[in-house]
């Protein structure tokens, strides 16, 4: 069975040549009736020719995304405000893809100024000295209240914070569509979210503190 295969396969490749397209056959009478020098200008203008179309395609690609990659800083796992600086890679990106002040290298005992989730650049300002308090407005202050792992508090999310009322007192919505800043749990599952409150809801958030009757809701984004 293999012999007659091979036998096969011996007379596939004896015989007249195969007839080509005419533009084929045509090209190949016109390499056969070149020089050697000839064919040796035409091979070098191909190659020429290609490296060119290569180094025009690599230019597009660059002006489309603001130039040749840089070097970044990105987040292998998610930091927290008061993490150590730590767990990060680097990478090179597009600078259309890079945020301004992206940080290439961190000091010795940096600690994480608000949150950095996975895949990440991290920037100078992610390193800012004074905390979490260096991302907000004037008018806002950061603020620890407790949570429980089920109600699925999480950095990033937004929240309305409410003051539970107590005998014939209402409760009262404090403050609305307020940014978490991070969760933080302890060894025991105890469970505590930095929020960004308004300055003048920190007095009444405060007191309610103090009597156990904070609850965080979940609340869409604001506007």
């Amino acid at each position: 069975m293999a012999g007659g295969g091979l036998a096969r396969w011996r007379r596939a490749l004896h015989g007249p040549s195969p007839v080509l397209p005419a533009w084929l056959d045509a090209l190949s009478e016109c390499w056969a009736s070149l020089s050697a020098r000839g064919r040796a200008v035409v091979a070098l203008s191909g190659i020429v020719l290609f490296l060119s179309g290569c180094a025009w395609w690599a230019a597009g690609v660059a002006a489309r995304w603001g130039g040749s990659p840089v070097p970044v800083l990105v987040a292998e796992r998610q930091l927290a405000p008061g993490d150590a600086v730590t767990g990060l890679r680097l990478v090179e990106l597009p600078p259309a893809a890079v945020p301004s002040a992206a940080a290439t290298d961190v000091p010795e005992g940096a600690r994480m100024a608000f949150a950095l989730p996975a895949g990440s650049v991290l920037t100078q300002a992610h390193l800012d000295a004074r905390g979490p308090g260096a991302a907000l407005p004037e008018d806002q202050r950061a603020m620890p209240i407790p949570v429980e792992e089920g109600w699925r508090v999480t950095a990033g999310g937004w929240v309305d914070v409410w003051v539970l009322g107590m005998e014939d007192r209402p409760s009262v919505l404090v403050a609305a569509a307020c940014p978490v800043l991070a969760v933080a749990a302890d060894d025991m599952g105890a469970g505590t979210a930095l929020v960004a409150l308004p300055r003048a809801a920190v007095g009444e958030v405060a007191q309610g503190l103090t009597a156990g009757r904070v609850l965080l809701a979940h609340a869409p984004p604001p506007g």
